[in-house]
């Protein structure tokens, strides 16, 4: 079995300096790490795409990690990207959506410590993804998936729930698809009998994907002065999006004028919940039926970092809110199921 494996930098592969941690370890000096690996049947090469911090990382990175895994679909079984953990939620599902139609699976992990520090997860994570990848080309199973302290997440179900400790990163709204367990001495890569559907039957941006920035993401809160919100309207944004309380709620008052002006603009409005379980069901209430009467758009049940990549990735093929309600509305990867 052949594999891939992408580095980009992040904490697994960081290093003191005056500054503090910075990426320093390439691809090939985190397999020396983990001699787990040593005496399996596969064959690993390394690719060095990039050596940053993923908070640095733009969605021109995004695009290049899907061309890199493209160029290599047909020579390789599987793909594993190392990834740092702050962006590692958003790469995952923009690479959900950019690498339609490609039939070998990418696992994307990282770590919370570095690697070669005293109870550093590294090594495990490594392990991990190899293995994970090693079942899922052994079952025929495709996609992108987050493996992360011993489980297997989704690609667009992803986020990370937690700056500190091990456990960094969820399934949202989706069964996991793996997990490890321990078999005598050893641990092996387990599937869950999830499978992700995979619908979208072309990519509508085609061979060539242009991505908008151009979208607002806008928490509400109580008091809020709406003359901020305002100002965005001023800025002219392609697209934004509210979280709101609950279900998708929001008051009556200034920020339902707002939702008006922003509408009569004629700028999209998308809701999607605070709650990072449950999704949001803007029918539910009054107070987000109010806002879905005006027409306003629902996120669903998509993660935060599902929806904004979408909405950049299908706005510029949009000619108004209808179209892309309905972008937003077709599960393509299950990215929305309620």
């Amino acid at each position: 079995m052949k594999i891939i494996l992408f580095s980009t930098g992040g904490t697994i592969a960081s290093v003191p300096s005056e500054s503090g941690l910075k990426p320093g370890l390439t691809g090939s000096g985190l397999l020396q790490l983990c001699p787990d690996l040593m005496g399996f049947d596969h064959e690993i090469d390394v690719v060095d795409l990039m050596s940053r911090d993923s908070t640095d990382m733009q969605p021109k990175d995004w695009l290049l990690m899907a061309e890199q895994v493209r160029a290599r679909e047909a020579e390789y079984d599987a793909a594993v990207l190392l990834h740092g953990t702050d962006t590692l939620a958003w790469t995952a599902a923009a690479l959900s959506y950019l690498l339609h139609g490609v039939g070998l699976p990418v696992v994307i992990t990282g770590s919370m410590l570095p690697a070669g520090t005293p109870g550093s997860d590294a090594a495990d994570n490594l392990f991990s993804a190899i293995q994970f990848a090693m079942q899922l080309v052994m079952y025929r199973r495709r996609g992108v998936s987050v493996a992360f302290n011993g489980t297997l997440i989704h690609g667009v179900r992803a986020a990370k729930v937690d700056a500190r400790h091990k456990h960094a990163f969820v399934s949202v709204n989706y069964p996991i698809l793996g997990e490890m367990k321990d078999k005598g001495t050893h641990r092996i890569a387990w599937l869950s009998t999830q499978t992700p559907k995979f619908s979208l039957e072309a990519a509508p941006w085609g061979s060539s994907p242009v991505l908008e920035n151009n979208i607002a993401l806008l928490p509400i809160f109580p008091g809020m002065e709406v003359r901020l919100l305002d100002a965005v309207l001023g800025a002219g944004p392609r697209a934004v999006v509210l979280e709101g309380y609950g279900l998708g709620g929001v008051p009556e008052g200034a920020l339902m004028n707002f939702i008006r002006r922003g509408i009569s603009a004629g700028i999209p409005l998308v809701m999607r919940s605070q709650a990072l379980f449950g999704g949001t069901d803007l029918g539910a209430y009054e107070v987000g039926r109010r806002a879905e009467d005006l027409g306003v758009l629902s996120a669903r049940d998509m993660t935060r970092e599902a929806l904004m990549v979408k909405m950049m990735l299908c706005l510029p093929l949009c000619s108004g809110r209808d179209e892309l309600g309905k972008f937003l509305s077709e599960s393509w990867c299950d990215d929305v199921l309620l």
